[in-house]
């Protein structure tokens, strides 16, 4: 016998581990006469057949599922699922599966197709399916058209070591059960329960209480008051405490102090900053479009502002979702005051990702985009699952889909550039003016009159330049008589000097008339292109937002196919949910107004729900649904769903007001509960799903970049506009050198320009955005390299030396200065211990110092750059309790 596959048997075994006695189902049986072949070629004189396969493994239980947590079946329904259904099911489903893998089961990759098994549970690395994902299979390379995101294959990895947990059986699609899923009804008003133990009156509480209750659990102490400084003060505008905002907050005794706290934060700038950045996650903001080349939209920077403003103002959340669907429609209704910030609002549809070379090349993956973003977006749904087919699992139907594509069809997208640039004779179009369009006229009639003057100013010069031409021709002839008649016989040459005379003047004439006409036609050539390439004229501000087109139904694309078009479906939302199915558009339009209304409707089962759970999720570390842009079937059920709708019908109530649900949360215990770990409560719930405990986590990406830049003194809290972007006339970029750029900046992270191909070195280091994809979720990894960042990167070095100089400066003592350092960086006092290291640390620095060489007035402020950065570097600085 051969030596058999350990990595095999033990497939086999997770797929179906326990007893042999319970019946296969016929997909069990399919996949396991599959892996009988293939262990059949490792085994001399064996039959391929079940029978063997159960003596090879005794004890094998060939039926019952591996048991599996909720929280791995959570992120397959999240993030794998979809995954394998959009990218992978099209061709790897169906009755004809390519190379014979089918991917919409766990038995079925168990399976393979031809090459053999796709997944090896526990082994990802080892996984036929992830290395084709990575590109590092020798012959696969999947998908063929281009690798997904990194992010994206790692979520499959994970699955995959989690051991391929796969519900028993998926829900089944437009069925009066799925329709009746809890998000898909309405928003229930349920008063909260009271609590006999009277821990807290709030609503918010009495719900948490009676979750713990009813498994005999109680919540943890409170937590001190530095910690909960410090936890809502990066919660709300993503920053430290000052060193006086914590000792005023520590001195103030009142019943109302952490109330007053909150309003201070909410009212700051900085909240908008902070809270805005949430959102641009959720729209996937980037500064540059997304096609081969990536070119950069330098008028982004308006739709940023636009998102920092809205939430500033508390503006109501029903408002923001219309203003981004259909803002340039609104704008012509309502003050034109209001006009630039409604246009600039649309710049979410506009954000929806290019593709290709040219203008506007598979555009209908540009309206894919759109769709998809709206739906996870705003309503928790995966509406693109149904772009080929109906959707699998939720009551989605293809008509829905294109329902919708029939809308965003009708609408102008614009085209910010691409690798055709340079040679497209209409480069950048269908941007927005900021201008009312009655004031778009008197703006551009001088516009209109400087074409003019430019264009009579052409035929001047050409007619010119025809002379000019004409000079060089008769000077050319008198020369050639001038050679010639003075050695003619009997030549005159009297004839010739007068002739010769005129031809030096006319000459010397034609080179200063020459010289002004190249002169006069480069600037006319200059402005003509600045004109083209810009767009529009100067002064005309433009922004990269989206306008009505030509309204019109779309077909169904068979198979997601635009080259196959089918039935013509009217424009409308989903029809299984209230108000869904086809909308009254007037004549003219797009239907991206009825769209914005319909989202918000009151009686929406999904938008309210959606966005309390992301406000929750923003302040907890994760949802009351853990899929926050999935609510479908394949979503997370919600751990509290009362609350959950509680929270929601609050929402509406206060007016859709962001604001009132940070009071609302931030007011409760819950919210001010302490991080201390508990053995007993964490066996009975080690996720926290309960909210026992409030969870310690990272501070993102953007916290610990603007920290440091805020405790060394270095933060620039002016707001930026544009980014230094190349000059337009320079921009010649294709996909084989797209544009790629980062700039230096002191300013908030919120303002570090982002791009779609290339991500942001540091913010992808520390788990930022995907801007490619709504994000619903950051990932929080540790890396090796995130603490050689912190070791070696001059960023952490220049703040380090900042915050060095200015602790020099505040005191002269060394342990003052050991106090001083560690009350600004970590919001607390140092111990007397830390205040001994720190002097032991110094003295033995300063020593290796002077061995090296280095000068006396150098000393204290490379040590104490050194001690500030293993400050800046502490896992203290990192987390919040």
């Amino acid at each position: 016998m051969r030596v058999l596959s350990l990595g095999m048997l033990w497939a086999v075994a997770c797929v179906f581990p326990d007893s042999a006695s319970a019946e296969l189902s016929e997909d069990q049986t399919q996949a396991l006469n599959a892996l009988v072949d293939n262990l059949a070629l490792l085994i001399e004189d064996s039959t391929p057949s079940l029978e063997n396969l159960q003596a090879l493994i005794p004890g094998l239980n060939l039926s019952a599922p591996r048991a599996v947590d909720e929280a791995a079946l959570a992120h397959f329904e999240a993030r794998v699922r979809p995954v394998l259904l959009v990218h992978c099911a099209s061709c790897h489903g169906g009755e004809k599966p390519k190379s014979g893998l089918r991917v919409d089961s766990r038995e079925s990759l168990l399976a393979g197709g031809k090459g053999g098994s796709a997944i090896l549970p526990g082994n990802s690395e080892g996984s036929r399916l992830i290395q084709a994902l990575r590109y590092t299979h020798d012959d696969l390379k999947m998908p063929p058209s281009g690798a997904l995101p990194k992010e994206v294959v790692d979520d499959l990895a994970r699955w995959i070591d989690q051991g391929a947990p796969w519900p028993e059986k998926a829900p089944e699609q437009s069925t009066d059960a799925a329709k009746s899923h809890w998000a898909f009804q309405p928003v229930k008003r349920i008063e909260p329960p009271a609590d006999p133990s009277g821990w807290s009156d709030h609503p918010i509480d009495r719900f948490i209480k009676a979750r713990l209750a009813g498994r005999d659990l109680e919540p943890v102490g409170m937590a001190e008051k530095r910690t909960l400084l410090r936890r809502v003060t990066f919660d709300l505008i993503g920053l430290p405490p000052t060193v006086e905002e914590m000792r005023d907050f520590l001195a103030d005794h009142s019943p109302d102090a952490w109330n007053k706290v909150i309003e201070r934060l909410l009212a700051s700038p900085r909240y908008g900053e902070r809270w805005g950045r949430h959102w641009m996650d959720v729209a996937r903001y980037a500064d540059t479009a997304g096609d081969a080349a990536d070119y950069p939209v330098p008028e982004l920077h308006f739709y940023r502002d636009y998102i920092i403003d809205s939430f500033n103002s508390d503006k109501p959340y029903d408002q923001f979702v219309r203003e981004q669907i259909a803002g340039d429609i609104l704008a012509r209704r309502l003050p034109k005051e209001r006009y630039p910030e409604l246009v600039t609002a649309t710049s979410f549809v506009a954000l929806s990702r290019r593709f290709g070379t040219g203008p506007y090349q598979d555009h209908h993956q540009v309206i894919e985009d759109t769709i998809d973003t709206v739906g996870k977006a705003f309503m928790g749904l995966s509406i693109s699952c149904a772009r080929c087919h109906d959707h699998k699992f939720d009551p989605i139907t293809t008509r829905d889909y294109y329902g919708l594509y029939g809308i965003f069809k009708s609408t102008n997208y614009p085209y910010a550039g691409s690798e055709t640039f340079v040679s497209d004779k209409h480069n950048r179009r269908a941007f927005v003016t900021l201008l009312p369009p009655e004031e778009v006229g008197a703006t551009l009639k001088p516009h209109r009159e400087r074409a003019t003057h430019l264009a009579e100013s052409l035929r001047y010069l050409k007619e010119e330049s025809q002379s000019a031409k004409r000079i060089a021709e008769l000077d050319a002839r008198i020369g050639a008589i001038s050679q010639v008649a003075p050695k003619s016989e009997g030549g005159d040459a009297s004839l010739v000097e007068p002739i010769a005379r005129l031809v030096a003047e006319l000459s010397e004439e034609r080179d200063r008339r020459k010289a002004e006409l190249d002169a006069e036609l480069g600037a006319l050539q200059e402005q003509l292109r600045n004109l083209d390439v810009a767009g529009l004229p100067e002064g005309v501000t433009g922004v990269y937002a989206v306008s009505e087109g030509d309204p019109a139904d779309a077909p169904i694309h068979k198979g997601g196919n635009p080259g196959e078009p089918g039935e013509v479906v009217p424009r409308g939302a989903p029809a299984f949910l209230p108000g869904g199915g086809p909308f009254t558009i007037p004549p003219g339009s797009s239907g991206r107004l009825q769209l914005a209304e319909w989202v918000t409707r009151s009686d929406h089962p999904l938008t309210a729900r959606v966005m309390v759970n992301r406000i929750w999720r923003n302040h907890f570390g994760k949802g009351l649904v853990a899929s926050p842009s999935n609510f479908g079937l394949t979503g997370a059920k919600p751990t509290h769903p009362e609350l959950l709708d509680w929270l929601a019908s609050e929402f509406v109530a206060r007016g859709w007001s962001i604001k009132e649900m940070h009071r609302l949360i931030l007011s409760s215990k819950t919210y001010r509960l302490a991080s201390t770990h508990d053995p007993r409560k964490a066996e009975a719930d080690p996720d926290n799903d309960l909210y026992w405990r409030w969870d310690r986590r990272r501070l993102d990406a953007e916290s610990i970049r603007d920290a440091m830049l805020a405790v060394s003194g270095v933060l620039d809290l002016s707001r930026p506009k544009r980014h230094p972007f190349p000059a337009i006339q320079e921009w010649k970029w294709t996909q084989h050198g797209p544009f790629r750029a980062v700039y230096p900046s002191n300013h908030r992270s919120v303002y570090l320009m982002t791009q779609r191909i290339q991500r942001h070195p540091y913010l992808a280091l520390f788990d930022g955005p995907d801007t490619n994809r709504t994000v619903e979720a950051r990932r929080e990894t540790t890396a090796p390299l995130q603490a050689l960042f912190l070791a070696n990167n001059p960023f952490v070095t220049e703040q380090a030396r900042a915050l060095a100089a200015k602790t020099i400066e505040a005191c002269t003592a060394e342990r003052e200065r050991g106090a001083w350092l560690i009350e600004r960086a970590l919001s607390r006092p140092a111990s007397a211990a830390e205040i001994e290291r720190s002097v032991t640390y110094l003295s033995a620095y300063k020593q290796e110092l002077e061995k090296s060489g280095a000068k006396a007035e150098e000393l204290d402020l490379e040590a104490w750059t050194s001690y500030a950065r293993v400050v800046l570097s502490s896992n203290e600085f990192f987390f919040l309790d």
